[in-house]
C-alpha cells in the first residue's frame, strides 16, 4: 500500500510539472533557471563539484534557503544518503550510507566528520551547525581518510563560509509562523580599508513546544537556536591572503527526551527536561601563492564545545525514580600546513602535515529513587566523572596523474599516529542500598538476588571500596590509502572508479554501567569501493550523477550488551563485521527555462555480517543472532523529489513556486530489529512560494512543512532501565512568512 502511495505522489509531482510547463508560456519577461555550479573544496582546492571524481552532493546558499534549511541536518530530507535519528538536539545520531552513530560517550569518536572551512569540529553534540553566512555545504559520501583523516569512515561534511567581499553587500531577514515560531537573521560584508575586508552574520530563531506534559499540566518542548559568524580578510600583497574567522552557536530546548507511544504526543516527566548546546571557535588561515603558482597554506584553529542534558527516565508522574544528567566540556586545537600544486597538463597534487589535540571532560549523574518513600533520594546517586585527552599527528599526499587526455589516475596516502589518555570514575553516593534494591526489584522486575546485588554495587553503597576507578592509555597508528581511475568522455561526462580505506579510532567506555574488563575497544576499519558517473546532458538541460558503492567494515564498533552476574550492561565493543552497499542517484532536469525538476534517491542495503554473541536488549537472558539484521537508522529507500517553477506577473514581478516530497522507508533504532525498535516508513510534502518585485531589492515568502500534518516517529526504543516502550515524534505541520531585504544592491 505504501509503495502505491509513493508512486501516486511521484505521479502527482509529474502532473504538477506538466501543468506548470503548459502555464509558463502565458508569462512575460522573467528569471530563468540554469544548472547550478557549486564550487567545492573536497580535494583541498576550489573546483566545480562536477569535476571532482568523488561521490558528493553540494548545496549553495540559495539552494539551502529554498529548502527552508536552517540547520545542517535539515539537508537530510534532500540528501538521501545523509541519515539522522535518535534524540534531536545534543544527542542526535547522524551518518552517511547507513552507518550512523553519536559520540555521547567522550571515549568514542564520531564516524562522520564535520568541517568548518577545513577545520575539524570534533564532537557530535555540535555537529548540527546553523546554516548562516555560508557559501556552500558539501556532503562527501564514503570514507574520506586520505584528505580528511580519522573518523570519516561514513563520510565528511564541509561547511564553506562566504569570504568577506570587496563591495558592500548584505541582507536582513525576519519571519514568523505557527507554534510561536519567529526568526531574525542578517549578513553584512564589505571593505574596511583598501586591502582589509570584513563580514558578520547572525541568526536567531525560536519555537514553542507542542508536547503535552500531563504531569506538569502544560506544553513543553520550547526550542531556540542562535548563531553568529565573523571574518576579517586582509590582502597585504598580491600573493598573501590572511583570514581570521570566528563562529559561535547555541541551542536550547526543554523538549522531552522521549514520549510515550501515543498521539497527540504527551510525556509524563515529573520534572522539566532540558537540552543545551553551546560552542565557539576561531581559525587563522594564511594562504600564500608563489610565483610558480603553488599555494602554501597554514590553518591554526581552536574550538570549545559544551552541552548539558537533563532527562526523565522513569516515565511516571508519581515520583522521580530515575533522572539522568549529562554535562560535557571540551576544547581542541588543530594545526595544518598544506601545499597545493598548480594544475599542470600532466598532473596536480596536494600534501600536508596535520596536528590535533583535544581535552574533553564529562560528568554523568543517575539519580535513583526520589521521593518514592518519605526518604529523599532513596537509592542515591551514581556520579561518573571522566576525562579523555587526545593527541594526533598525520601526514598526507594526494594527486592526479593524467595518463592521456581522457584517462586520469588518482592516488593518495595518509599516515596517522594517535594517543588517548582516559581517566574514569564511578562514585556511589552513600545513601541506602536496601532502598536501591527495592527499586530494582519492584519497579524494574529484577529477581531479589540480582536486586540486592545491584543495590549494593550502584547507588546507595556505603562502601567506598565498591567505587570504581580506571586510568589507561590507548595508542594506534594507521595508513589511509585511496586509489582511483577517472575517464573523461568529454567536457560534460566523466566516469570514475575508486577504492579507499578509512578508520574509526578505538577508545574507552565512559558511560553509565561501565564494565571494566571491556572498558577499552579497538579501532574500526572500512574498505570502500565505488564506481560512478557525473554528467551534464541535453545541451545543459539535464544533470545526471549516480554511483554504486560497496563498503566492508571490520571490528565494527557499536553498543551491545555483555553479561554481568544475573543481568547485563550495555557497552561499546568491536562486534564483528558489517556491509553497506547501494546506489545513489541525483537528477536535475530543466524542461523549460522556468521549470526545474529534481529527483534524488538512495537504495541502501546495510547489514551486520558477523555479530559476535550479542545479548538482546529486549530479553537479556537470551543470546541472539543478528547476522543479516539492518544497521540502525539505515532505511532501504530514501527519496526526494522537487518542482520549482517561476511565474511572471507582468510588471509586478514574479512568483517562484517550490513543492517537494520526501519518502523514508522502514528502519530500526537498534541491532535487534525488534518491533519495539521499528521506525515505520513515512512521507512528507512541503511547499514554498516566493514573491520578487521588479527591483529585486526585497522578497517575501510563505512556506509550509508537513502539509498533511502527518503523524510520524523518528525514533522508537525500549528504555534500558525501565523497559518502557518510548518514541520521539516528528514535527507537526508548520507554516509561516518570511521577509528579506538586500543591502548594497
Amino acid at each position: 500500500m505504501r509503495k502505491t502511495i509513493l508512486a501516486l505522489n511521484i505521479g502527482a509531482l509529474a502532473a504538477l510539472a506538466v501543468t506548470t510547463t503548459q502555464a509558463q508560456a502565458q508569462g512575460g519577461k522573467t528569471s530563468t533557471f540554469a544548472l547550478e555550479e557549486v564550487i567545492v573544496t573536497a580535494q583541498k582546492r576550489s573546483e566545480s563539484s562536477q569535476d571532482v571524481p568523488i561521490s558528493i552532493q553540494a548545496f549553495s546558499a540559495d539552494g539551502m534557503e529554498k529548502l527552508g534549511a536552517t540547520e545542517l541536518f535539515d539537508l537530510a530530507k534532500s540528501a538521501p544518503s545523509l541519515s539522522t535519528g535518535g534524540i534531536p538536539g545534543s544527542n542526535q545520531t547522524s551518518g552517511i550510507r547507513g552507518v550512523v552513530d553519536f559520540s555521547r560517550n567522550i571515549g568514542i569518536d564520531a564516524r562522520m566528520g564535520v568541517y568548518i572551512d577545513g577545520v575539524y569540529q570534533g564532537r557530535s553534540s555540535s555537529a548540527n551547525q546553523p546554516l548562516l553566512g555560508l557559501e556552500s555545504v558539501e556532503i562527501l559520501r564514503g570514507p574520506q581518510g586520505t584528505l580528511f583523516g580519522k573518523n570519516t569512515v561514513s563520510g565528511a561534511i564541509n561547511l564553506n563560509t562566504k569570504k568577506a567581499s570587496d563591495e558592500l553587500t548584505g541582507e536582513v531577514k525576519a519571519g514568523i509562523g505557527n507554534e510561536g515560531y519567529w526568526t531574525v537573521s542578517g549578513l553584512v560584508s564589505g571593505p574596511l580599508a583598501d586591502t582589509v575586508f570584513g563580514s558578520i552574520a547572525y541568526s536567531k530563531q525560536e519555537r514553542d513546544g507542542w508536547f503535552d506534559n500531563i504531569a506538569l499540566n502544560k506544553d513543553v518542548g520550547d526550542w531556540s537556536q542562535e548563531g553568529a559568524r565573523g571574518q576579517l580578510r586582509a590582502l597585504p600583497s598580491e600573493q598573501l591572503e590572511i583570514i581570521l574567522a570566528g563562529d559561535w552557536g547555541k541551542s536550547d530546548s526543554d523538549m522531552p527526551v522521549y514520549t510515550l507511544e501515543s498521539f497527540p504526543a504527551y510525556t509524563t516527566a515529573k520534572d522539566e527536561e532540558n537540552d543545551t548546546v553551546e560552542f565557539w571557535g576561531t581559525a587563522l588561515t594564511l594562504n600564500y601563492n608563489t610565483e610558480s603558482d603553488y599555494t602554501l597554506s597554514s590553518i591554526s584553529a581552536y574550538r570549545e564545545n559544551e552541552y548539558t542534558l537533563v532527562g526523565d527516565e522513569d516515565f511516571t508522574p508519581a515520583f522521580d525514580a530515575f533522572q539522568t544528567t549529562f554535562d560535557e566540556d571540551g576544547d581542541q586545537f588543530s594545526q595544518e600546513f598544506r601545499i597545493v600544486s598548480p594544475k599542470y597538463d600532466a598532473f596536480d597534487w596536494v600534501a600536508g602535515l596535520y596536528y590535533f589535540e583535544s581535552s574533553t571532560s564529562t560528568g554523568r549523574n543517575l539519580l535513583l529513587g526520589a521521593p518514592l518513600l518519605p526518604v529523599p533520594q532513596l537509592g542515591g546517586v551514581i556520579a561518573i566523572p571522566s576525562q579523555n585527552d587526545v593527541t594526533s599527528y598525520a601526514a598526507y599526499i594526494h594527486g592526479n596523474y593524467r595518463l592521456t587526455e581522457k584517462l586520469e589516475l588518482t592516488a593518495g596516502l595518509r599516515f596517522t599516529d594517535e594517543e588517548k589518555d582516559f581517566d574514569f570514575e564511578q562514585v556511589n553516593t552513600p545513601e541506602d542500598p536496601a532502598g536501591a534494591a527495592f527499586i530494582f526489584e519492584n519497579l524494574l522486575g529484577f529477581d531479589p538476588a540480582t536486586a540486592a546485588f545491584l543495590g549494593s554495587q550502584a547507588p546507595g553503597s556505603a562502601l567506598a571500596a565498591l567505587n570504581l576507578t580506571y586510568k589507561d592509555t590507548y595508542s594506534d597508528s594507521f595508513w589511509s590509502p585511496t586509489l582511483g581511475i577517472n575517464y573523461m568522455v568529454n567536457d560534460d561526462v566523466m566516469y570514475y572508479a575508486k577504492y579507499s580505506r578509512g578508520n574509526q579510532s578505538g577508545g574507552f567506555n565512559g558511560d553509565f554501567n561501565p564494565y571494566l574488563p571491556a572498558i577499552q575497544f579497538d579501532s574500526e576499519y572500512v574498505d570502500a569501493y565505488e564506481i560512478g558517473i557525473k554528467s551534464t546532458l541535453a545541451d545543459g538541460a539535464v544533470r545526471f550523477n549516480a554511483d554504486v558503492f560497496y563498503q566492508e567494515y571490520s571490528d565494527f564498533q557499536l553498543f551491545q550488551r555483555v553479561p554481568v552476574g544475573n543481568t547485563s550492561v550495555q557497552i561499546v565493543s568491536n562486534a564483528g563485521e558489517a556491509t553497506s552497499q547501494g546506489v545513489e542517484v541525483e537528477t536535475v532536469w530543466l524542461p523549460t527555462d522556468t521549470l526545474q525538476l529534481t529527483l534524488n534517491a538512495t537504495y541502501l542495503d546495510a547489514t551486520y555480517d558477523k555479530f559476535d554473541n550479542p545479548i538482546s536488549a529486549i530479553d537479556p537472558t537470551q543470546p541472539e543472532n543478528y547476522n543479516g539484521n539492518d544497521l540502525s537508522y539505515a532505511p532501504e529507500w530514501k527519496l526526494y523529489a522537487g518542482v520549482q517553477y517561476i511565474q511572471p506577473i507582468g510588471d509586478a514581478g514574479e512568483l517562484t513556486f517550490n513543492v517537494d516530497y520526501t519518502y523514508q522507508d522502514d528502519s530500526y533504532s537498534g541491532p535487534e530489529n525488534d518491533k519495539t525498535q521499528l521506525i515505520p516508513d513515512y512521507d512528507l510534502w512541503n511547499a514554498r512560494v516566493t514573491y520578487n518585485p521588479p527591483s529585486d531589492r526585497w522578497q517575501v515568502a510563505a512556506w509550509i512543512r508537513n502539509i498533511g500534518d502527518d503523524e510520524y516517529i523518528i525514533n522508537h526504543s525500549v528504555a534500558s532501565l525501565t523497559s518502557v516502550e518510548r518514541v520521539i515524534w516528528g514535527m507537526p505541520r508548520l507554516y509561516g512568512l518570511e521577509f528579506k531585504y538586500y543591502l548594497g544592491q
